[in-house]
């Protein structure tokens, strides 16, 4: 008898050794870059050749010892990419060929990988403050359909879905989260060019302030007026009618009884500042988070990774 639990032990030791293997020699063996171009964008959100490019510049940022999380470099970075794109774990836990992990194992990838992406590359997300930016920035909104002068950037807020914070939590309470709409949310402050790149992000807020509220204390407001108060007063903003008209920031003529001029100006107003609204739908749809507090970092890791897209 205790011969044969001997063997019976045995044999299963054998066995888990092999699925081990066979685990390992999958994540090694298994090659995402062999789909197609528009499958491998579905799943990553980027091209095969930007992401390759993205491992060759993060990996030497990131852990060199495998065995503290005993995945590749490489995977990591796949392994984030993917579950920003999806939002969420449940399609990136065990069921694909090329990510066979646990949770756990997924949730420390993305934290890696996205302080990494923080920490050394968040000037990929840079304001113009010299005047080249400035006029830069200047010239492509003048490209743009009824294009406006001196405009360098276009502001707005979007809110991010989390899920609700516990109730009772002192710090993140999760009355503080729910937003105007009814659902639980991060009230994000951005600012593009006119090509969609962002130049500024604020995810510090929750969803319950308002969009102006950010605005009153944005170190980006504070730069601009310091900027016109140093003789800079042909640089602007352009955002909609829920920000105050300031020096800085052009907002739309409210009343019913315009000039036509007026229209004409509220007209160009509104297909220039389309470019925000725009830029909040290509990001919602390209990168996906739900996870407070941890969110905010992830949002300006899904920024950084626009830009690197753009």
């Amino acid at each position: 008898m205790a011969d044969f639990i001997l063997i019976v032990n045995a044999i299963n030791n054998e066995e888990r050794v092999r699925m081990n293997f066979n685990r390992r020699e999958l994540r090694d063996a298994s090659d995402p870059f062999s789909l197609t171009e528009e499958t491998f964008k579905g799943i990553y959100r980027l091209s095969r050749q930007l992401t390759q490019d993205l491992m060759l510049n993060l990996s030497p940022f990131l852990r060199d010892n495998e065995r503290v999380l005993g995945i590749p470099k490489h995977l990591r970075i796949l392994t984030t990419l993917h579950f920003l794109a999806q939002g969420s774990y449940q399609k990136a836990v065990g069921q694909d060929f090329f990510c066979p992990m646990s949770q756990k194992s997924v949730s420390r990838c993305v934290e890696e990988v996205v302080s990494a992406l923080l920490e050394h590359f968040s000037h990929l997300v840079h304001f113009p403050s010299t005047i080249a930016e400035k006029t830069e920035e200047k010239q492509l909104f003048m490209t743009m359909p009824h294009g406006f002068p001196g405009i360098i950037g276009a502001i707005d807020c979007t809110h991010i879905s989390i899920i609700s914070p516990p109730v009772e939590d002192p710090q993140y309470p999760a009355i503080a989260f729910l937003n105007r709409k009814g659902y639980y949310s991060i009230n994000v402050q951005i600012i593009c060019n006119a090509h969609l790149k962002i130049l500024a992000i604020n995810a510090r807020y929750p969803g319950s302030v308002h969009d102006s509220g950010i605005w009153t204390t944005s170190d980006i407001k504070q730069v601009l007026r310091n900027a016109y108060q140093n003789g800079d007063t042909s640089s602007w903003l352009i955002g909609d009618a829920g920000y105050p008209l300031e020096p800085w920031l052009m907002t739309p003529i409210s009343g019913q009884n315009l000039t036509e001029a007026e229209r004409r100006y509220n007209s160009a107003h509104k297909t220039v500042r389309n470019v925000i609204e725009r830029l909040n739908g290509v990001l919602k749809t390209r990168f996906r988070c739900y996870n407070p507090p941890k969110c905010a970092k992830v949002i300006y890791a899904c920024a950084i990774l626009h830009n690197v897209h753009t």
